[in-house]
């Protein structure tokens, strides 16, 4: 009797058998189940593999658990946080095309021999570089005397520009138009993301923005451009559900722009929300034709929606 026990044959053969019988009651109960049930049942499977009876005991608390609270839902977000991959092969592919010409101002700041750095830093005024002020203070922190001299009067020239260049497009904006909103409220974005201001000077300059904002959409504007910008502006002030509830508003007026559903993406992939990513990704692809969305998040989105499938 004892040496039937020992014999490790019949358990082997028992795990093998109850195997085939678990994966076969699986693929013929995985054609007819609901999408959303899919996560629950595998992992229901993989447990009664490795623990026969036990595991399938078990494995009906767990779905009884699902039904009532919810458990599900839990399983799911699990299941597409671990398969979650979007490829970023295009943003890459733009911000290599970037670094190609912002190589030449990092090199000439740190490399103390460069005999370039004043006409590089001139090169800064007319470039399309967005944040100037970055490299600049680099230059204003060189050992090199005439360096500095030369990033600071170019600094100084910069805010000057924009200065100028805000003052008169407030006075071409009149209240309630959206037309002569939108160059100002694209200047303001373009001052603000310089890299040129100070803590402080940035602070105030960003509460005018939103204020101005808040007042053009409390006097009825409609505008795509406002919209955006101010849900984009709350959000950079971990202001969530002002920003979101803004983006909201930018999605049921233009609901085939793809702007507010790529900012609503953006902040879930943040948020690691996947459920969100899925219902925007889904109604962007409904809303929103596919030549509207910009070249270089094309792939990316399909690569995302290809996941989250």
């Amino acid at each position: 009797m004892q040496n039937e026990w020992m014999n490790p044959f019949p358990i082997l053969l028992f795990y093998v058998i109850h195997a085939i019988v678990v994966l076969l009651i699986y693929g013929l109960i995985s054609r007819r189940m609901k999408e959303e049930n899919k996560a629950t049942w595998q992992w229901i499977t993989a447990v009664s593999l490795f623990l026969p009876v036990i595991g399938e005991l078990f494995g009906l608390v767990v779905w009884f658990v699902a039904g009532k609270w919810g458990t599900n839902d839990m399983l799911d977000d699990y299941d597409q946080y671990v398969n979650y991959k979007p490829l970023m092969l295009e943003q890459l592919r733009t911000e290599a095309k970037m670094s190609d010409e912002l190589l030449p101002f990092t090199e000439a700041f740190s490399d103390e021999g460069n005999k370039q750095r004043k006409d590089l830093i001139l090169r800064l005024i007319n470039s399309r570089i967005v944040d100037k002020g970055k490299y600049l203070n680099l230059g204003l922190n060189n050992n090199d005397s005439e360096t500095v001299h030369y990033a600071a009067t170019t600094m100084n020239h910069l805010i000057d520009n924009y200065v100028k260049e805000l003052h008169l497009r407030k006075q071409e904006h009149e209240t309630g138009n959206a037309s002569t909103l939108e160059p100002l409220l694209l200047t303001y974005d373009s001052y603000l993301n310089s890299g040129l201001l100070q803590e402080a000077a940035y602070k105030r300059l960003e509460q005018s923005y939103i204020d101005l904002m808040e007042e053009e959409v409390s006097n009825g504007v409609e505008a795509k451009v406002l919209f955006h910008m101010l849900g984009e502006a709350y959000l950079s002030r971990s202001q969530k559900e002002q920003g979101m509830t803004t983006l909201t508003m930018l999605t049921e007026h233009f609901p085939s722009e793809p702007e507010g559903y790529l900012s609503k993406i953006r902040f879930y992939y943040q948020e690691k929300d996947w459920k969100g990513i899925q219902s925007t990704l889904a109604e962007l692809r409904e809303r929103v034709p596919k030549e509207r969305i910009p070249h270089n998040q094309q792939f990316v989105l399909d690569q995302m929606w290809g996941t989250a499938q």
